[in-house]
């Protein structure tokens, strides 16, 4: 048997976002939605939620919206109406589970500790956890209400969730990415700017996690400028270095389109062209280049 609410994001976003990033910030939340019953069953002892399900029921571009189906299963209704019923004296978990805002809350305040918690291993600074501290503070007390609990057992409730599942971490970073793309750009859950996550937060967000050495990002470049710093006559892939000042200023790998003639880039030390830039974030959080590939070079 299941009980089903729905979960709306908002990102403030006024440029278009790159698939990646939409994609990435899908899983994480999927992610980060099935962690919620950690955080409904500790602020609700005796609640015992089998799993989540998540589903996407639209998404839209331009400002990015991402409109989710959140089933939470019991197994059977025998096993539902047992645990509502144990529980109907204190606490009303039908209308604890289908409230849009407070699982949004649960959400958004599990994104915003996450972030916390990675700066405290980055030994970030109280200037740079403050914002991120204000706005979990506002949106705990905010969830501590529409649950009927102290804003002591709905924070602790958080954290511990985090604590316990680290990797969650890594989530969190991945959801709030396409915001961190804009300057003021902020998170609204479910139509309810009182439980966003604002964009000094966001900002404060680190942009990875540490030793997370798989990930890559993947920018695309239009009609930028390129400093040919090394070339190779013999291959397209080998020897081949670049400066892309807009983008990073230290040397950079360079790999050549098939497509692309050597007597194009030949006796120049500037050409103007489309790239794209694969690059990795180091421990400290930042983003490194790693590759330069010249798609196209302007006539």
């Amino acid at each position: 048997m299941e009980l089903i609410t729905g979960q709306s994001v908002y990102y403030t976003n006024k440029e278009h976002l790159p698939v990646e990033d939409v994609a990435a910030s899908l899983l994480a939340l999927k992610v980060i939605i099935e962690a919620t019953p950690d955080v409904l069953e500790k602020i609700a002892p005796g609640l015992h939620i089998q799993s989540v399900s998540v589903y996407v029921n639209e998404v839209r571009a331009g400002s990015l919206w991402e409109d989710l189906v959140v089933k939470f299963l019991w197994g059977s209704q025998e096993n539902l109406t047992k645990n509502v019923e144990e529980l109907r004296g204190s606490l009303k978990v039908d209308a604890l589970i289908e409230n849009k805002l407070l699982v949004g809350c649960i959400i958004g305040a599990l994104v915003m500790a996450g972030g916390i918690y990675l700066l405290n291993k980055l030994n970030g600074t109280k200037e740079q956890k403050e914002p991120l501290q204000n706005n979990l503070s506002v949106v705990i007390n905010i969830g501590a209400q529409l649950a009927g609990v102290s804003e002591d057992q709905f924070s602790a409730a958080i954290h511990n969730t985090i604590k316990s599942k680290p990797s969650l971490t890594k989530e969190a970073v991945k959801v709030v990415r396409p915001a961190k793309r804009e300057a003021g750009t902020s998170i609204v859950l479910n139509h309810d700017g009182a439980s966003q996550i604002g964009s000094k937060a966001i900002q404060a967000m680190p942009l990875a996690v540490p030793g997370n050495d798989e990930e890559e990002l993947i920018d695309d470049y239009q009609d930028v400028e390129i400093q040919i710093r090394a070339i190779d006559l013999d291959s397209t892939k080998r020897g081949w270095a670049a400066v892309v000042p807009s983008v990073d200023p230290k040397r950079t790998k360079m790999h050549l389109d098939p497509h692309i003639k050597l007597s194009d880039l030949l006796g120049k030390e500037f050409v103007t062209g489309d790239i794209t830039v694969i690059s990795k974030y180091d421990e400290s959080g930042k983003k490194i280049p790693t590759l330069i590939f010249l798609r196209d070079v302007s006539k």
